[in-house]
């Protein structure tokens, strides 16, 4: 049995019962750390521990927020769906030529720089 402030209600990932190097080594997988997410996801675990399990979940709802949304897509899905339905309705009333550009990348083949502005050169 945890009490709140050893165990959050939205418990998302598994950890050890004993901690020892090892285990944190193999968690590292786990983690977002070294990809896109991380930022995210240290600014959640940094708000995590200045306020704790508890206060945690009221606080840092925006931090978990932002992590959840950069690990599944969701808006940016939601997003890309109601621009393709909108070229789709403008090509339907004939308000458009062609439901989408001729020379348009194919998914998979454009990549974002997402560190376009921070480069060292």
């Amino acid at each position: 049995m945890a009490t709140g402030n050893r165990l959050p209600e939205t418990y998302q990932t598994l950890t050890p019962i004993i901690k020892t190097p090892l285990s944190d080594t193999l968690s590292l997988p786990l983690s977002q750390q070294g990809r896109i997410c991380g930022f995210f996801e240290a600014q959640f675990y940094r708000c995590m521990e200045a306020y704790g399990a508890k206060l945690g979940r009221k606080y840092c709802d925006f931090e978990n927020r932002d992590f959840n949304e950069c690990v599944t897509g969701d808006k940016q899905n939601k997003r890309a769906e109601a621009i393709r339905a909108q070229r789709q309705r403008l090509y339907k009333e004939g308000k458009l030529d062609a439901a989408f550009e001729e020379n348009h990348p194919s998914p998979g083949e454009f990549k974002p720089d997402h560190f376009q502005w921070n480069r060292i050169n």
